[in-house]
């Protein structure tokens, strides 16, 4: 079924016609993506430090960002763990796997999800169908598809039984449930609300969509329109935003291809998975067709109009204007003059952009620091940024 699936899901991509992966899927779509970007773009791939050097030699199937102090590495269809030396601490063995978040990875092994630690030992058994990483000391799992919440133990605390859920941020994880059977669209009526880490309703599944807590708010969808509650649920701006999309026009068919692949980590901007989140105090929103960036009282912070914008990072927000990109300040102020193919958001100072199909990274005046040499490039993370050539 999941070679099948795979299948689907490489033909959907390479088709260009859909946006991608559902928002809910999240970082689940790993598990079933695990393949796809070596079906796409032929490659190897190493790892270079903030001046360019060649550290870990270009050599894996696929390498993923440091966390932790290890980096997830593809080899032969099977995943391990190297350390920044390009040493294998843990040999790959799975059939899948995630980043190391607060001490566990999770991984797969003949279609079931468990955790291991550092050293490669298996410290809680695969038993789940779905195993998502730990925050805030809790990890959404799936049993029969139904999902709840395990410790750093592999004990259940909070019971299988939702439909979907996000993981915990800011003590709070939103959670989705069927409330109801509509005869009229012959489906169930699904609602989305929040809870505590004791599974306890805070705020109750009132809302048609619903996003992670960030800086104190959550971005809701009710009434047909965006709006933002606190942690009370009490609403702090009312839904006024539109559905914030990114229109695949707007997206190169290689560019659909590619942001398949490691859903988390991807580098290249996405409206639907990060939507309205509230980053250096400040969120990107639809209005009358307009993409505009808002305060937390909702007010339109400058006039500037955008293509197409990420979030704030470091200061700095990517945005798209006549098909190009640059970066804005928090002021409106364009800091780098759009002129790049594509961007990702700035991290430990560096982005990396991409210039007539080559990769490098700019520092915040624009500037070329590792010039564009690379096939593909993620962010960096911890001091080394993953790089690949093709073949």
């Amino acid at each position: 079924m999941k070679k099948l699936f795979l299948f689907l899901l490489i033909s959907f991509i390479l088709s260009g016609d859909g946006y991608g992966f559902d928002y809910e899927m999240g970082d689940d779509a790993s598990y079933f993506q695990k393949d796809s970007l070596q079906a796409i773009i032929q490659g190897k791939w190493g790892y270079i430090d903030k001046t360019g050097n060649t550290v870990i030699e270009v050599q894996f199937d696929y390498a993923g960002h440091f966390s932790e102090g290890l980096a997830m590495i593809g080899e032969d269809g099977k995943y391990g763990f190297i350390d920044k030396t390009g040493k294998f601490v843990i040999e790959p063995r799975f059939d899948a796997a995630r980043y190391f978040s607060e001490g566990l990875a999770a991984v797969e092994i003949d279609g079931k999800c468990g955790y291991i630690d550092t050293t490669g030992k298996i410290v809680i058994k695969p038993k789940f169908d779905v195993a998502r990483s730990f925050s805030e000391g809790l990890a959404a799992v799936s049993i029969n598809w139904r999902y709840g919440y395990i410790d750093k133990k592999g004990e259940i605390v909070i019971k299988p039984k939702f439909d979907d859920v996000g993981d915990f941020h800011e003590g709070l994880a939103w959670v989705k449930r069927t409330t109801a059977f509509s005869v009229i669209l012959s489906k169930t009526v699904d609602k989305r609300g929040y809870i505590d880490k004791t599974g306890k309703w805070v705020i109750e599944p009132d809302f048609d969509w619903a996003r992670d807590f960030s800086e104190g708010m959550a971005e809701v969808w009710e009434y047909r329109k965006w709006g933002y509650i606190d942690y009370t649920g009490e609403w702090v701006i009312k839904p006024q935003f539109e559905w914030t999309r990114y229109d695949p026009k707007d997206m190169a068919k290689a560019d659909m291809k590619k942001r398949g692949w490691l859903r988390s980590r991807y580098y290249y901007i996405d409206m639907k998975s990060k939507g309205g989140l509230f980053s250096d105090g400040l969120a990107r929103v639809l209005e009358n067709d307009e993409l505009i960036f808002i305060d937390k009282t909702g007010e339109k912070v400058f006039d500037q109009q955008f293509d197409f914008a990420g979030n704030f990072s470091e200061g700095i927000a990517a945005v798209k204007l006549n098909g190009i990109w640059g970066y804005i300040d928090r002021t409106g102020k364009m800091v780098i003059e759009p002129q790049f193919d594509n961007v990702g958001d700035f991290s430990e100072g560096l982005a990396t952009v991409r210039e007539y199909s080559k990769h490098g990274f700019i520092d915040k005046t624009g500037k070329w620091v590792i010039e564009p040499r690379f096939d593909w490039a993620w962010e960096f993370s911890e001091g080394l940024a993953a790089v690949m050539l093709r073949d």
